[in-house]
């Protein structure tokens, strides 16, 4: 089983049902992922819905059409605006449309982590690069972190002849003043 399959700007983890565009994870329930990796495997072609039921459910005496339908508007929902990958064939089934990206090689392996050639369904081959997705807290740190050192900064410099804004420019602006810094960096010590 590969261990990630890429399509247009998505990554998705069989093993998890995880699906990634950037910085968005959504996780799909394990059906809607298996249904996902369907539809992929037969990227261009109609998958009807007997396809469908025997891949799912091939022991089983089930509803499958309401099962078929929660699974398909749970992977539009995750693919978003890209929900028109996946599109309806009326009474028939589905096909998926979107860029598939495959290893080097003729089967697709879907391993290469960086880059790799992108097939589009009857569509010329382009090369894409896969970048790792920052995690949406890691760049809500640097946000706060940065707006707050510029508003500390800003205020320093804006009100340094007030008595606080003094404080905070002898401490921001110039460093080499504050008795805190002096304490924490070795070249500050000594002055």
């Amino acid at each position: 089983m590969a261990t990630l399959v890429r399509f247009g700007s998505h990554v998705l983890d069989p093993r998890s049902g995880v699906l990634c565009r950037g910085i968005e994870r959504r996780a799909l329930q394990s059906q809607p992922a298996q249904l996902l990796l369907l539809l992929i495997e037969h990227a261009g072609e109609l998958v009807t819905r007997e396809q469908i039921r025997a891949r799912l459910w091939p022991d089983c005496v089930v509803e499958y059409d309401q099962n078929i339908n929660f699974g398909i508007r749970q992977i539009r929902r995750a693919l978003g605006s890209d929900a028109g990958m996946v599109q309806t064939v009326p009474r028939r089934g589905y096909r998926f449309i979107g860029d598939v990206i495959p290893a080097s090689g003729s089967a697709p392996d879907f391993a290469s982590p960086v880059t790799g050639v992108t097939h589009t369904a009857g569509g010329p081959a382009r090369t894409t690069t896969f970048r790792p997705s920052v995690s949406r807290r890691a760049l809500a740190l640097t946000a706060v972190v940065s707006v707050a050192l510029t508003l500390g900064f800003g205020a320093g410099v804006v009100m340094r002849d007030a008595p606080t804004g003094q404080f905070v420019y002898d401490h921001l602006v110039h460093p080499d003043r504050c008795p805190y810094i002096r304490l924490l960096l070795p070249t500050h010590r000594n002055s």
